[in-house]
């Protein structure tokens, strides 16, 4: 559905221009007038309207009526297979005033009868049209365009502009759930503390290996080579004002804050970006960070060395005793596509090292090939359909992904998938690729063949690829 304020600025037009060629059709000419007087002497012929001139002029002036009905008329959102038709008609109609517009001027000659003036109209109306729809279109663009090149200049001067998108959550055995923003969280408490700007220095100094600046309100430097800004909790708002930030948001699944930011992509689009947020016990600071490893976040706030990973959750302890997800990595498989594959090699040798390692037999096997757009989801990244509960959730940036997975039946009786995810930013070609997913048996033949016939590996062949993720997941 177009937006309402784009469909009423184009009936304005539309109605304007259909007021403007009635006053000029039915505004008589002076040699109208003169004719009129002497009436009397017309030719029967003469004093004839042709129809087809009728016909032209009612059905080009009736496109505007037409949609107004489809996009106000109470069945927009019902009888989906009448819409089909409605739709034709809708882009028929300009085309079937002009064509009788043009025979009535035709007639109007041959025969020498009146009506030359609506047939005119007939044929100005559908271009008039047109040309409201392109000076819309136009519009449009140069207001994107605008809109984009202000954000991108906030963009630019935002003290997040270098920091990316939060990673992939890696050592989530450290607890810190203790640091995070729960959904609920009254944040009504930063406003009561109060912090000094030397008090924010000094706080800094002792989390920060290295310092690039520190403001009145926020300091920013680097942890074991991750960018961490530290802000006061009592500026919080001041700060993301002058960022041109939101408010937090919060994942659906695990309900802990994040930050939100827009980032100007190609043309006049754009992309959303997450960073994790955190506060200190002492709720004086907010901490904002692209780092995904827990362990990173625990010894920022505890100090390194001091962090201890927290007892593994009772069904993983049960799993370790046969073949979870880290007995096998220590097997080798995973080891082996890890010391094979990285995002320097090109993608058919990305497919021919995973398919070696489908040559490895398994128990109850099925190669999975998967490609189309979605989100980077925490530990389980790219197309995370399983409900792993003991993996924090952060949703990040949406890509494009080329992945391959192998899910086999362990021993614990448990389906588990060794995954290798290519991954690819956004453009204009791979924002066409939907979520698909496809299975050796839904295939005749290889299906590794398959994968280098397909759409998806012509363009993620000559594609850059932005990483390559391999991992393990299990159902749960």
């Amino acid at each position: 559905m177009a937006d309402f304020h784009v469909v009423v600025i184009f009936f304005v037009l539309t109605g304007l221009l259909l007021l403007g060629t009635g006053l000029l059709l039915f505004k008589p000419s002076k040699k109208q007038a003169e004719e009129k007087k002497n009436s009397e002497d017309l030719p029967e012929q003469k004093k004839k309207i042709s129809k087809l001139c009728l016909a032209g002029l009612i059905i080009s002036a009736s496109y505007p009526l037409v949609l107004a009905l489809d996009y106000f008329g109470p069945w927009n959102n019902f009888y989906s297979w009448d819409r089909v038709w409605w739709n034709r008609v809708e882009f028929l109609m300009p085309v079937i005033g002009i064509i009788l517009s043009i025979a009535g001027l035709v007639k109007t000659r041959k025969k020498d009868i009146a009506g030359r003036k609506f047939a005119l109209a007939g044929l100005v109306l559908p271009f008039g049209y047109l040309s409201i729809f392109m000076l819309i279109i136009f519009a449009s663009v140069i207001g994107l365009i605008v809109s984009n090149s202000t954000k991108y200049g906030a963009y630019e001067n935002s003290e997040i502009s270098d920091m990316g998108n939060v990673g992939s959550t890696v050592n989530w055995e450290y607890d810190v759930s203790m640091y995070r923003i729960p959904a609920g969280f009254d944040t009504g408490v930063f406003k009561d503390k109060k912090t000094s700007e030397a008090e924010l220095h000094t706080y800094a100094e002792s989390k920060l290996q290295t310092i690039e600046y520190v403001n009145d309100k926020s300091a920013k430097g680097q942890f074991q080579g991750c960018p961490f800004i530290i802000v006061r909790s009592d500026c919080l708002n001041k700060w993301l004002k002058a960022n041109k930030l939101g408010g937090f948001s919060y994942t659906t699944r695990e309900e802990y804050a994040t930050l939100n930011y827009e980032v100007p992509w190609e043309f006049a689009a754009s992309y959303v970006n997450a960073l994790a947020v955190y506060k200190d016990p002492s709720d004086e600071y907010i901490i904002i960070t692209n780092c995904g490893d827990y362990k990173v976040i625990a010894e920022f706030f505890e100090g390194i060395g001091n962090p201890v990973p927290t007892e593994l959750p009772i069904d993983l302890r049960e799993t370790n005793e046969t073949k979870d997800p880290v007995t096998l990595k220590n097997m080798g498989l995973v080891n082996n596509l890890n010391k094979s594959i990285n995002k320097d090699l090109p993608l058919s040798e990305i497919i021919y090292a995973f398919a070696k390692m489908c040559d490895e037999p398994l128990d109850d096997s099925t190669v999975i090939f998967r490609y189309g757009i979605d989100y980077f989801d925490g530990r389980d990244n790219l197309f995370s359909d399983y409900d792993n509960t003991t993996a924090p959730r952060v949703r990040g940036e949406q890509l494009f992904g080329f992945c391959m997975a192998r899910q086999y039946k362990a021993e614990d009786g448990k389906y588990y998938q060794i995954r290798v995810e290519v991954v690819y930013g956004l453009n204009v070609i791979s924002r066409n690729y939907k979520l698909t997913q496809i299975t050796d048996k839904d295939v005749d033949g290889d299906i590794f063949d398959y994968m280098r016939n397909s759409e998806a590996y012509k363009y993620a062949e000559t594609a850059e690829i932005k990483s390559v993720n391999i991992y393990v997941v299990g159902q749960p």
